[in-house]
């Protein structure tokens, strides 16, 4: 080798190694290629969160619906258990002031000329029954439903008394009701003829006069 193709070689080297120091521009294509394909990442990326943010309301839509009825349903219940409740109480106050509700009072009775009124074999507790009282021995004692009752206390008569069989007749008569209150008490009013009731108690027997 003369020194003529020596120099070259060696010109040559240094030419490659120069070349391979160098940075190749990378052409127009190729760079477009590449920010084709990072869009396209990003464009990937950007549908995966919209896709999982999408699930995740579509997630809260789907669990809305459900909880809210049942908070209704909750909210509404002691509501209901209220209303069914408030008219219960209404019926039973109803009733319990019919229960309480006095009885009417007694009107003043006139004898009935065609004879005293019948009496009950038994006599409801509470409920005033028509009785014409026999007063010629007094107001003391009475037969009233089968049983001999005794005024307790004196009882006294107004003047002007009818008769059994209506004015001027004999004997004369208290027009007015017995009420029997308990197992052997009772009492005898007369609006009109007495200015209170007469307290009676039951008793075994009584005078003949009586």
């Amino acid at each position: 080798m003369n020194d003529f193709e020596g120099r070259e070689q060696e010109e040559l080297r240094s030419g490659l190694r120069g070349l391979a120091d160098q940075q190749v521009p990378v052409p127009a294509p190729v760079r477009e290629v590449v920010e084709r394909g990072r869009r396209r990442r990003r464009v990937r990326v950007a549908g995966v969160v919209t896709a999982v943010v999408a699930c995740a309301v579509v997630a809260g839509v789907l669990s809305g619906p459900r909880s809210a009825p049942d908070e209704r349903r909750s909210a509404q219940a002691p509501a209901s258990t209220s209303t069914s409740t408030s008219a219960e109480p209404t019926v039973s106050a109803a009733a319990s002031e019919f229960a309480s509700a006095p009885a009417a009072a007694p009107v003043r009775r006139e004898v009935d000329p065609a004879g005293p009124p019948a009496q009950p074999g038994s006599p409801v507790l509470g409920r005033a029954y028509p009785f014409d009282w026999g007063v010629h021995c007094g107001a003391r004692y009475l037969r009233f439903s089968g049983r001999i009752w005794q005024a307790q206390g004196e009882v006294s008569l107004p003047p002007g008394l009818p008769g059994a069989h209506g004015p001027n007749s004999a004997p004369l008569v208290v027009p007015g009701y017995v009420t029997v209150t308990g197992a052997d008490t009772a009492r005898f009013e007369a609006p009109g003829y007495l200015r209170e009731p007469a307290a009676l108690r039951a008793v075994a027997d009584a005078p003949l006069c009586a």
